[in-house]
């Protein structure tokens, strides 16, 4: 230290912990030399062996009272018992000018005792940066081990100071372009081992974790026995012979691997590094080969390697196939298990930058889905058995349409993997076609084609009792309001080809925000079941009527196949048609400006039959239904928000089949007509003024099926056959099929007043059962209730679950998503084991707490306050 630093020292001394008397020992005599140079204004320096005690005591005491005084000595500090000025010295500053006694000062520490120790570590505090940074986190009682861990952490340039926070900034500098390479020297390595904290920070491994490795430790070895030791943790099965001797042998501290893992994969800034690392191990010990013979069961609990996530999918996969439905309870469970799992929350490609789609979740969802079905086939294997018609429409209505629906969500989510080069559901893709089309279209179409033939059937009648028909739409949903009072508005929109299964789910969505309520029945629709009549019968009209010679339909003798036509018959009733693209294009002034002069607002939206009626684009079919739900949910907002609607109605011109099976020459049905005859055809039906039955079609008349004023004969082909395929084999509409007819009218109401409290949308609740407010094990299953079921006002709710000291997080953290839609209390039950971190001490009359975060955005649900008891729990 020089004589400035000296000077600054003891002045600082004097003014800012406002001192009179500085004693000063030098017992090295280190400064003796340069004691005649240090300068200080208004301070009397004095040298102690050059001056009694008693003239001295006499001078500070009774001649100057107000002098500032710098007493030094070139001696070390005297025992108590020996020091005559000792009554001086309580109430002046003691001074050492030795550097570790600086330090000492500097850091504010209590026990001198530790002076060697800092000597030691003078090549640490030579550096300025390094020491202002540990100068943050030391406290007052600090001793060795404690500082050399908060060293470390400051070399190793930490969150925080401890161990977990050391070996998680430790590993990132062992990788290097996304891949763990420990031939390349960690920087961070590199300074604990030069500055000799290399054995201090070995000791810490092997008071935490218990790893000890005779030879000689080693960063690789050391993560090898926690990987190994997690691994060993979570499996529910022997750990195979190949690991065994990388298991940490410590039974007490073995759990600190899962915690330390658990801790690190839940770290936002340094789950990256988990998951290359993680990846290094699982090659190194050739994971994927260990765990082939392992069940779900066995790994259910695991997330050490992302190899276990793949064994389980596949596992799973194979279950789903043997169909046995005994299992699927059980496998349902272990989807919802893993869907909460660390590699299925994670949205990382394989170079390790963040991705929309996590593909383990994309998959978990294609495999419930799958499991839905076949469970939906299960409870129908018998075959479909109705004793009407009527019966029949309204169970497709209730539940028969989750056929559809759940074919198209595993094809939309089994698409998703097959782009990213997965093909772990091929198989699972080709039991679900034939459940789908080799089973239920099959059954349907047989048992619903029963219904439409001979003379009492419904091709000759086309009326069910209490369901609309689609030609009765205005006049029975629209016209009654418009009339009741002349300020009403109304909203239809109608989009081509949206079936009766997407406006189902598209209801769920829109019961699922705030203001709204949505109700969705069916409507039973035209024959043929094509765009042009479909478009006609939902238009305000008193007759409806085919244009000579061709298949244009005429709205009360007006054409009405083009946006202007159709603006043109609204007109009528004061109405107009919109494009929806065009509407949406508009800001709220610009959209409130057009529709202000009418009262029907006819919105038509085109995404489904655009896509599915190309050959060149119909295997998109189902990824447009997507987009058409998503675009009719924005579309509804935006009425409603903007447009000030408070009545909208969604509908379709029709349905649609889509397959996705190759179609062969079996599904075609061939016509003994000529062309000539046709006024139109298509791959589901013919039109034409005059037409015979045969064995492979169904005939009907446009005037009993459509409601026309002209009598035009149809032949729609039996089954799921098609007449040619034309524009694509794997989509098509225009028969009869429950697909096709079923139409969706879905009504859409915003609620205001009293009834605006029942549209609140909520997280369903979560209580803990039965708590417990002492923990006296590491380890602790806690039970929770779901105390909603889910439902269209009642959204499931994730949480994060973890025991903690304050907000230090001291078990690993675990996720549970509440998503039941169960009645049954029992069925909304679920549990999770939390384990401390071992190897510390737990305050018995401390309060420690049960954390429940919500996963979306850390916000905390719950907190519970619980004692631990560990030590308790050991004495018996």
């Amino acid at each position: 230290m020089n004589i400035t630093q000296l000077q600054e020292t003891l002045n600082t001394i004097y003014t800012e912990k406002n001192k009179r008397i500085i004693f000063w020992y030098d017992g090295e005599k280190e400064f003796e030399d340069t004691l005649p140079e240090i300068t200080l204004d208004d301070v009397r320096i004095v040298r102690l062996d050059e001056i009694s005690d008693l003239a001295l005591k006499m001078e500070i005491e009774c001649e100057f009272p107000n002098q500032k005084y710098l007493l030094y000595s070139p001696t070390h500090e005297p025992a108590p018992e020996e020091d005559w000025l000792l009554d001086i010295r309580l109430y002046s500053y003691t001074f050492h000018a030795d550097k570790a006694s600086i330090i000492l000062k500097e850091l504010n520490l209590d026990n001198q005792s530790i002076l060697p120790y800092l000597k030691e570590r003078n090549a640490f505090f030579n550096n300025k940066d390094r020491f202002n940074r540990l100068k943050k986190w030391v406290k007052p009682d600090d001793r060795e081990d404690d500082i050399d861990l908060k060293m470390i952490s400051v070399l190793t340039r930490s969150d925080q100071p401890g161990l977990f926070s050391i070996l998680m900034k430790l590993f990132e500098s062992c990788c290097d372009n996304n891949r763990f390479d420990n031939s390349i020297p960690s920087k961070y390595w590199t300074d604990i081992d030069k500055l000799g904290l290399a054995p201090s920070f070995w000791k810490f491994t092997a008071q935490t974790f218990g790893y000890i490795n005779e030879k000689e430790p080693d960063l690789n070895d050391f993560l090898l026995k926690i990987f190994v030791t997690d691994f060993s943790n979570q499996i529910k099965n022997d750990l195979p012979q190949a690991l065994e001797h990388f298991l940490i042998e410590s039974p007490s501290l073995r759990m600190n691997s899962t915690v330390f893992l658990s801790q690190w994969r839940s770290n936002i800034n340094h789950y990256k590094i988990y998951n290359i690392t993680s990846d290094y191990i699982a090659k190194k010990l050739k994971i994927q080969d260990l765990i082939i013979l392992f069940q779900v069961k066995a790994l259910i609990e695991v997330m050490t390697f992302e190899a276990v996530e793949r064994r389980i999918i596949s596992s799973l996969r194979d279950s789903i196939l043997s169909n046995d439905s005994n299992d699927y309870p059980v496998m349902q469970e272990a989807v919802k298990t893993r869907i909460d799992g660390y590699w299925a929350r994670i949205n990382l490609n394989e170079s390790g930058e963040s991705n929309q789609i996590n593909l383990y979740k994309t998959v978990y969802y294609a495999l419930e889905t799958a499991i839905e079905l076949f469970y939906l086939r299960d409870k129908y294997d018998g075959g479909f058995s109705f004793a009407s018609a009527e019966e029949m429409f309204k169970a497709y209505a209730a539940e028969l349409f989750r056929f559809d629906q759940l074919y198209r969500r595993f094809h939309e989510l089994s698409d998703k993997a097959e782009m990213a080069g997965w093909d772990v559901l091929k198989t699972l893709r080709q039991a679900v076609e034939d459940c789908y089309s080799g089973w239920f279209m099959d059954q349907i179409s047989l048992k619903w084609g029963d219904f439409l033939d001979g003379d009492d059937g419904l091709l000759n009648k086309w009326k069910l009792p209490y369901i609309i028909n689609q030609y009765d739409f205005f006049a029975r949903k629209i016209e009654p309001t418009l009339k009741e009072s002349n300020r009403n508005r109304l909203f239809v929109i109608v989009s081509d080809a949206f079936r009766y299964e997407a406006a189902q789910e598209l209801e769920q969505i829109i019961n699922g925000k705030y203001r709204m309520k949505a109700q969705l029945e069916p409507m039973l629709g035209v024959l043929p079941s094509y765009t042009a009549l479909g478009m006609a019968a939902l238009l305000p009209h008193k007759k409806l009527s085919f244009k000579e010679k061709s298949g244009n339909v005429l709205a009360d003798d007006q054409l009405s196949n083009s946006l202007d036509y159709r603006s043109q018959i609204l007109s009528k009733y004061e109405g107009i048609a919109v494009k929806s693209e065009d509407l949406t294009a508009m800001n709220k002034e610009q959209g409130r400006k057009i529709i202000k002069p009418y009262r029907a607002v006819y919105i038509y939206h085109d995404r489904i039959d655009a896509a599915g009626d190309k050959k060149a684009s119909e295997d998109l079919a189902f990824a447009a239904v997507r987009t058409a739900i998503d675009e009719l949910s924005a579309l509804v907002n935006f009425v409603i928000n903007n447009l000030n609607g408070t009545n909208v109605f969604i509908t379709a011109d029709h349905g649609f089949v889509y397959q996705d099976k190759p179609a062969t020459p079996m599904d075609k049905s061939v016509l003994d007509i000529p062309n000539k005859e046709f006024i139109k055809s298509h791959k589901r039906f013919v039109l034409a003024h005059d037409l015979e039955a045969s064995d492979n079609t169904f005939r009907g008349d446009t005037k009993t099926a459509a409601n026309t004023e002209t009598h035009m004969k149809f032949l729609i082909p039996k089954g799921t056959n098609r007449f040619n395929f034309s524009g694509g084999a794997k989509f098509y509409h225009g028969g009869a099929l429950l697909q096709e007819i079923v139409i969706p009218l879905l009504t859409v109401t915003q609620m205001k007043g009293k009834h605006l409290a029942k549209s609140e949308i909520n997280n369903v609740g979560v209580s803990l059962v039965g708590f417990r407010k002492k923990i006296v094990t590491n380890i602790t299953r806690f039970e929770f209730i779901q105390t909603d079921a889910v439902s269209e006002r009642y959204k499931p709710r994730t949480l994060k679950i973890s025991i903690r000291d304050g907000n230090e997080l001291i078990s690993d953290e675990k996720m549970l998503t509440f998503d039941s839609e169960s009645t049954s209390i029992d069925d909304r039950k679920k549990s999770i084991s939390l384990t401390l971190k071992t190897g510390q001490t737990f305050d018995n009359k401390k309060e420690y707490y049960l954390v429940l975060r919500n996963s979306e955005d850390e916000t905390e649900y719950d907190r519970l306050s619980l004692m631990i008891d560990i030590a308790f729990a050991s004495d018996f």
